[in-house]
């Protein structure tokens, strides 16, 4: 296979999963690591893709500006499998936080039939839980964002901090063992930053395409969450790196291999 061509299924493979592997390509293809690192080089100096630890992403530009209804079909089955999956961590009569990522749009649908108090800054989390009786709905209102149909700016920030939130349910643009969970849109980061300042517990849903990417404003170290809720194609080097730092990782799939757990 000549190099243009094996370089060209490469960026098939981002555009379709937003993450590819050094090892799964090297497989895929037969040939050595340092032929994929050439590369993985070549296409992130075209801004094809971004390095990363172990593989390689799709560029900021392509991976997290789209709008809602596009971010929500991106690995729609891992998002909505992580969703079903972070259910399971709400407690009756707990006040949670569900911020306006395409993931947590998600576990909109699938909260407990009990009573709990909902603080969003999220217009679609408002539409899909208006029907709940028992759920006591509030959202923070806001600067309105039409492209994530969400709420940031001072008034979203302040209404989030006048509640006693147990745990904030956040989704991430990119999750970095170094640099911390990261947001594309400066708003959203802002509002997520003073939020975990007073919240008791921060979990994570992101899918296996976020882990290892980078992005612009970094809203928490590693250090601040609690627990990552993922999807099993995350790279086993990747998640033993989020557990060395103390994260514990959860590992979503399909029902018969669900809810894996990693770490203490």
């Amino acid at each position: 296979m000549m190099t243009s061509e094996r370089q060209h299924l490469i960026l098939q493979r981002v555009q379709n999963d937003g993450f590819v592997r050094n090892a799964d390509l090297v497989a895929e293809f037969g040939v050595s690591d340092e032929t994929i690192r050439k590369d993985l080089t070549a296409l992130e100096k075209l801004g094809r893709l971004v390095r990363n630890h172990g593989g390689a992403a799709r560029p900021d530009s392509d991976r997290f500006e789209l709008p809602l209804p596009e971010r929500t079909a991106h690995n729609s089955q891992e998002k909505e499998w992580i969703a079903q999956l972070a259910a399971g961590w709400i407690g009756r009569k707990e006040t949670i936080f569900l911020d306006a990522s395409s993931t947590v749009l998600r576990l909109a649908d699938f909260l407990p039939a009990m009573p709990m108090t909902v603080v969003t800054n999220a217009h679609h989390v408002v539409m899909r839980l208006a029907e709940r009786p028992e759920v006591t709905l509030v959202c923070t209102g806001g600067h309105y964002e039409n492209s994530s149909r969400s709420y940031t700016g001072s008034m979203a920030e302040d209404a989030s901090r006048r509640f006693v939130i147990r745990t904030a349910f956040l989704g991430v643009d990119a999750l970095d063992p170094e640099r911390g969970a990261m947001d594309a849109n400066h708003g959203h980061g802002v509002l997520k930053e003073r939020l975990i300042e007073r919240v008791d517990r921060v979990i994570l849903l992101a899918d296996h395409s976020k882990l290892g990417a980078r992005s612009t404003y970094c809203f928490a170290p590693v250090s601040r969450v609690d627990v990552l809720i993922t999807d099993d194609k995350a790279p086993p080097e990747m998640v033993a790196r989020f557990e060395a730092l103390g994260v514990k990782v959860v590992l979503a799939g399909a029902p018969s291999r669900r809810g894996r757990k990693r770490g203490g």
